[in-house]
Order: C-alpha cells, then sequence, then structure tokens
C-alpha cells in the first residue's frame, strides 16, 4: 500500500518533472510520426505493411496513425515518472556514485549502516519496537542448513556485537561506568563508535556498521542531539579512512531521525550533511557507492523533500569541493 501511495504522489511531487517529459517524449512521438510517413511513402514498403496484420490491423494503418506516437509517449512518461524517487550520479571525475533510494534499506545491496545507542543494547525492552536496530533483529534468520544454539534473535544479536566490541578500535572509545538497563549492565561507548558484525539478515549473511547515535537515557528513550549526531557522522567516516568497509558499496539511513527523537536539526538538513561529507571525504574512503536510503513513510509525511535532495546531491557531483584543493 505505501508502494502506491508513493507511487501516486510523485505525480504531485515531480508535476514539473513529468510535464517536462511528457512534453519530451510527445515531440519524440510526433517526430516519429513524420519519420514513418516518409518512410511510407515507398511504395513497396506501404504494400508490405498494408499485408501485414497486428491483431486484425494492418501494419500501416498502425504506423500512419498519429494517436499510437503520442500514446506510446504519453504512457513512457508516466512510467519514467515512477523514477522520480532514484538518483544515481558519479562525482564528476571519480568513479565514486552518490545514489538516493526510497525503499526498504535491507533491499539495497552493500554494507548497511545500522544507527545504535551508546551501549549497544539490542533487547527490545531497551531500545524499543521501531528502530531499524529492532527491524533488522525481527529479521535475524540462520541460512537453510543452518542451526543456531537456541537463543533469541536479542541473544544472538548481543553476543555478536560484544564479540565486535572488543576490537581495539572500540575499546579505545570505551567510556568509563556503566549504564544499567532493564536490569542489565552495560558498558558505555562514546558518539559514533563503529562496530561492525555480520548478521544472518532475511536468512543471508550482510555486513553491518552498528554506529552509536544515541545514548539511552532509559528503555525505550534514546535521545541524540543536532551536535552528536553530527559528531557521529564525521567519526563514521574517519574510522572508514583508517580502517575501510568491507565492501564497495556503503548504504546509509538518514540516522539519528527516528526513534531518537532529534529535534533541532530537521531530517532533511541530516541527509544533506551525510551527503556533503561522504563528498568531502570520497577521495580517501575507498567506498564506490553511497546509497542515502529514504524511508517512504518519511517521504509521504513531508519529512523528506526529494527533489531539493536530489538538486543537492546533483550540485554536490557536479561540483566537488575537492576541485579547490591545492595541495
Amino acid at each position: 500500500m505505501s508502494n502506491i501511495k508513493v507511487f501516486f504522489k510523485n505525480f504531485t511531487a515531480g508535476r514539473k518533472a513529468l510535464l517536462k517529459r511528457m512534453g519530451i517524449y510527445l515531440g519524440s512521438a510526433l517526430a516519429v510520426f513524420e519519420a514513418a510517413n516518409i518512410f511510407l511513402e515507398d511504395g513497396a514498403v506501404a504494400q508490405w505493411c498494408a499485408d501485414v496484420s497486428l491483431c486484425g490491423i494492418s501494419l500501416r494503418s498502425v504506423l500512419t496513425n498519429v494517436f499510437v506516437y503520442l500514446g506510446a509517449g504519453a504512457v513512457i512518461a508516466l512510467l519514467r515518472q515512477s523514477s522520480f524517487a532514484h538518483y544515481c550520479m558519479n562525482i564528476v571525475g571519480t568513479d565514486v556514485k552518490i545514489e538516493i533510494s526510497m525503499s526498504d534499506i535491507f533491499a539495497n545491496k552493500g554494507e548497511i549502516v545500522v544507527p545504535c545507542n551508546t551501549t549497544f543494547s539490542g533487547r527490545r525492552e531497551v531500545i524499543g519496537g521501531r528502530s531499524i536496530q529492532t527491524q533488522m533483529t525481527d529479521r535475524l534468520r540462520f541460512p537453510k542448513g543452518e542451526t543456531d544454539s537456541g537463543e533469541s534473535s536479542e541473544e544472538y544479536f548481543e553476543r555478536t556485537v560484544s564479540r565486535a566490541l572488543v576490537r581495539p578500535e572500540c575499546q579505545s572509545r570505551r567510556l568509563s561506568g556503566q549504564k544499567e538497563l532493564a536490569g542489565k549492565l552495560y558498558d558505555i561507548y562514546e558518539y559514533g563508535t563503529m562496530a561492525p558484525v555480520i548478521f544472518p539478515v532475511d536468512g543471508k549473511p550482510r555486513n553491518v556498521i552498528l554506529l552509536a547515535v544515541a545514548q539511552m537515557l532509559e528503555p525505550n528513550k534514546p535521545k541524540t542531539d543536532g551536535q552528536h549526531l553530527m559528531k557521529s557522522i564525521d567519526d563514521m567516516w574517519e574510522q572508514i579512512a583508517q580502517n575501510r568497509t568491507r565492501e564497495q558499496t556503503l548504504v546509509v539511513p538518514i540516522l539519528g531521525t527516528g526513534s531518537a527523537g532529534i529535534t533541532d536539526k530537521p531530517q532533511q538538513t541530516v541527509a544533506r550533511y551525510i551527503l556533503r561529507t561522504f563528498a568531502d571525504n570520497a577521495a580517501r574512503l575507498g567506498i564506490k557507492k553511497l546509497i542515502l536510503s529514504v524511508y517512504p513513510q518519511d517521504y509521504l509525511d513531508d519529512k523528506i523533500n526529494l527533489e531539493e535532495l536530489r538538486c543537492y546531491a546533483d550540485y554536490l557531483c557536479r561540483f566537488p569541493d575537492s576541485d579547490f584543493n591545492i595541495n
């Protein structure tokens, strides 16, 4: 149902682009119609087309009917409008791509960044049921032929993450003290701490980066603000530059704007910041494609202006700041 709503909203949100496409395709259709008429001036060709039948209608009748061409042009323009929500372009002078995709984040190929809290808790009673992290935990399925140890998805999540957090890069960002959440003590890490893990999402192993973007004040009450969120994004790029990702495509949602409830930075601003900082750091990251994943409901609720976001990404790709580097 959401896809249907998105499809029809695209016609309104992209009406200028639709009208432009309609004009281009109808103009092209008329040009093809004129070319067909010139082609049919040859008597032998005209006779052959008259002898060929399509569903009881001669090919010549089809080729000389202007409404066939105009209808085809209109249909193509409408179908093209369904791609309004998608954007992909190379940063000029590089083979690095920026893509904006409105879909289920786990439907995208690549290593996925999943926003997490600074304790890396995975229990539903702590993190609630609306976050991307919870969606992922609910979709943990072992591949066919493999068996688990009888753990729940939440227990498997926390055991896997605890092993990842032993890495020196994570331990160097561990803060003093612990936080008690729903009767369990957790270590606390700095904003922007990354824990790379592999999870069987929908039965397929997926490379996932858990990124700490919010602190958990108490169960089901994460909190962040613009300053800490921007720092987390900056730290993410710095750590990726130092340690590299496991895949050359990185899928990033609009961080910190869901269950964390950030209020001092609108989602549109956060989305632009992710795009801008990626473009600024692209040369040193080793990533060939960034996919910014937009949650469809955010678009339907007018929290994200896709046309503005596409224009901004287009500007970043066409006029990268790296052009001004003098080193």
